[in-house]
C-alpha cells in the first residue's frame, strides 16, 4: 500500500492509526521527526539523548508501526474503503446526470445509507 501514498503520508497514516501503541519516548521522537520534520540532531537535543539513540528509536518505531499494519491492515482497509466510496460516488453522479427523479432519489438514498454505514 505504501506505493499508493508517498512515504511521508504513509508514515503519518501509520502513526495516526497505531501511534497510540508506541511508548511515550517513541511517540515523541516519531512526532518530532515525521510530523514536525525535525532533524535527528534537533530531536537528540530536545530529548537529551544521542543522535544514534534517536536513529534507533526511529528504526524500532517504524518497524513496530509497519508490523502493526502487516498484522492488522487498518491503513490498507481505510484506503481501500476510500477508493470504493469514491467509485460509488462517481457512479451516483453519473446516474444523477440523467435527470430522472426516481434515479436521483435512489442515488440520494444510497448516499444516506453510505453515510449511516461509514459515518460520512
Amino acid at each position: 500500500m505504501a506505493d499508493i501514498l508517498d512515504t511521508r503520508q504513509h508514515k503519518n497514516m501509520l502513526f495516526d492509526f497505531y501511534g497510540g501503541m508506541l511508548t511515550d519516548k517513541q511517540k515523541k521522537a516519531y512526532t518530532l521527526h515525521t510530523v514536525e520534520d525535525c532533524s535527528i540532531a534537533e530531536i537528540s537535543e530536545e530529548m537529551g539523548t544521542t543522535p544514534q539513540a534517536v536513529v534507533d528509536i526511529m528504526r524500532r518505531s517504524t518497524a513496530q508501526l509497519e508490523n502493526y499494519e502487516k498484522n492488522l491492515g487498518l491503513v490498507s482497509k481505510h484506503i481501500f474503503r476510500q477508493v470504493i466510496e469514491e467509485g460509488i460516488e462517481n457512479d451516483l453522479q453519473k446516474l444523477e446526470s440523467f435527470n430522472q427523479p426516481q434515479v436521483t432519489e435512489t442515488a440520494q438514498n444510497i448516499r444516506r445509507l453510505m453515510g449511516s454505514i461509514y459515518g460520512i
